[in-house]
């Protein structure tokens, strides 16, 4: 009988066929290792600035001492990291201080002014900075996820939800019962413009458990100076270099001391 020979090995096309599968599962491994860990410094830097939020409120409260958070969101070209710090406001006069240092960058230039005794300081409570290549989102949760219809956000809020208040046509980007907060700037309540003004402004708990937010010159955010209406602000971070606008995440505050993060890719 004639022996035959078999051909044990590969062809051509299935060579190429293997390396073309190879190349694109490491394509997308590799653009999957470079987003992760952007998308993680960023959720855990809001969750942590959150925490921090609720952490003054309840200090404020519980000690019956007003409490500041200072927020400062350099410049996206000069790589520095968004910081921020929480002070207690012994004399109750942080927003008359930052009046009177409107170009503040530091807690250090924030020198209490009277009634403070000459040499005195803001007792610090907390502080602490964002990881650098995580920046706010100029334009707000609005650029990341567009105009979004919530049901139950067209309708009066006030006979139905308690936990907040205010205007119902702040936001079409929140859900109940965030319909009212801005959602369309980097930081609602900061003033600076992120190009030729880093972002800068403060939320100031109360003891008696309410909520004010002010811009870099302690002015109060409101209506009339096109910054928050009644004292709701939400605050927009994105990772640089990875994960594209479905990576920002937002932190809504309300008057109330009510503070949640909101993610653009749920």
């Amino acid at each position: 009988m004639k022996r035959t020979h078999r051909n044990t090995g590969f062809s051509l096309i299935e060579m190429s066929t293997v390396v073309g599968i190879i190349a694109i599962l490491a394509a997308l491994a590799y653009a999957a290792l470079e987003v992760l860990p952007q998308r993680t410094r960023l959720t855990g830097g809001a969750l942590e600035f959150a925490a921090v939020i609720s952490s003054a409120r309840s200090h404020a409260y519980g000690r019956n001492q007003r409490v500041a958070v200072l927020l400062n969101a350099d410049k996206p070209t000069l790589g520095n990291p968004i910081e921020y710090w929480v002070v207690v406001d012994s004399w109750s006069n942080l927003d008359d201080t930052m009046k009177a240092n409107p170009n503040w960058s530091t807690l250090k230039q924030l020198v209490p002014v009277a009634p403070a005794p000459p040499g005195a300081e803001y007792p610090l409570f907390d502080s602490g900075h964002f990881n650098p290549s995580v920046r706010v989102l100029d334009g707000g949760f609005k650029k990341a996820v567009g105009s979004v219809a919530h049901k139950g956000c067209t309708s009066l809020l006030a006979s139905r939800i308690g936990l907040a208040q205010g205007p119902t046509t702040g936001s079409d980007t929140f859900p109940p019962p965030f319909c009212f907060v801005p959602n369309d700037k980097a930081c609602t309540f900061c003033s600076g413009d992120g190009a030729t003004k880093p972002f800068r402004g403060v939320i100031f708990f109360e003891p008696d458990g309410s909520v004010l937010f002010a811009d870099a010159e302690g002015k109060p955010a409101d209506a009339n100076n096109d910054l928050v209406p009644d004292g709701a602000a939400s605050i927009t971070f994105l990772p640089v270099g990875g994960g594209g606008l479905q990576s920002a995440q937002s932190i809504v505050i309300t008057n109330t001391g009510l503070v949640r993060t909101f993610s653009a890719s749920r």
